[in-house]
């Protein structure tokens, strides 16, 4: 059995009214059609509601159990749509990055843009990984580093590396990103133009993998300019390293939020690239 909730209110009305007629004046509606409601409830729940008085209405006690039930119903009702009414549905925004970019980049630009009304979502991986991921419509924006630029770029900025960690011996012993890093190539490349010899000591798809090694004293990595932890120096006695590509990476039509939070990064790419 489903009751509309016009039919709840109309017998609502004429229980407190004590009368049809008060009921749908309340309502502003007419007589007949207020009767019309209450024949059409009583057909649904098949018993009388009201007994008819030369005074007015006078609930049954059928009716009277109904009353205290719809009450709450109704209640409810309006609660559920005044919660929803001043609190609109929050924008989810999915941003993919990698976690040296997270970690050195992202608190800057998430703290100038007013996210207030929207849910952020941010995953980080390997741009690889990342660029899959938005050519599945999983991510709405992605922040990548890769060897040729992505069809769907809004912005790019060409930022430069700096090596960390500990002053290297005969072997320069490298932490790593996996193979198809371009940080990783760059470093490789560098050393083999100045003859030095090199180790993937260690490899890691995670930033806190890399690090550890570093940390450790024994191995050096590349960061990009303004990412590198406060605890850890720069590296002397290496080759230079070039700069490379940031993707700014567009996947899905964006929402509002998402198009400020867009703006933003690629305004601080801007930036990035004047380092």
């Amino acid at each position: 059995m489903d009751i509309e909730l016009r039919l709840l209110r109309s017998f609502i009305a004429m229980h407190e009214a004590g009368s049809i007629s008060r009921a749908a004046d309340r309502l502003a509606c007419t007589q007949a059609a207020m009767s019309m409601r209450l024949k059409m409830l009583e057909t649904e729940i098949g018993a009388p509601l009201f007994l008819r008085t030369p005074h007015g209405l006078d609930p049954t006690s059928r009716g009277a159990e109904l009353y205290a039930k719809a009450l709450g119903v109704l209640d409810a009702y309006d609660e559920m749509l005044s919660t929803t009414r001043s609190r609109p549905a929050a924008e989810r925004i999915r941003i993919g990055l990698p976690d040296d970019y997270a970690l050195g980049w992202l608190g800057q630009v998430l703290s100038q843009v007013n996210l207030d009304r929207a849910e952020v979502d941010i995953t980080c991986d390997l741009s690889a990984h990342l660029m899959a991921s938005g050519q599945r419509q999983d991510l709405d924006l992605a922040l990548v580093t890769l060897e040729s630029r992505p069809a769907q770029t809004r912005a790019m900025a060409e930022v430069p590396l700096q090596w960390v960690g500990a002053q290297p011996t005969c072997i320069v012993r490298l932490a790593a990103y996996p193979e198809g890093c371009v940080f990783r190539r760059a470093m490789i490349a560098a050393l083999e133009a100045a003859g030095r010899p090199w180790q993937v000591a260690f490899q890691s798809r995670s930033h806190a993998g890399i690090f550890a090694a570093v940390r450790a004293g024994v191995a050096v990595t590349s960061v990009a300019a303004g990412t590198a932890p406060a605890d850890l120096e720069d590296t002397q006695g290496v080759p230079a390293l070039p700069r490379v590509p940031v993707y700014l990476v567009t996947t899905t039509d964006l929402r509002p939020a998402a198009r400020r939070l867009q703006g933003a990064l690629a305004a601080r790419m801007a930036a990035w690239e004047m380092a």
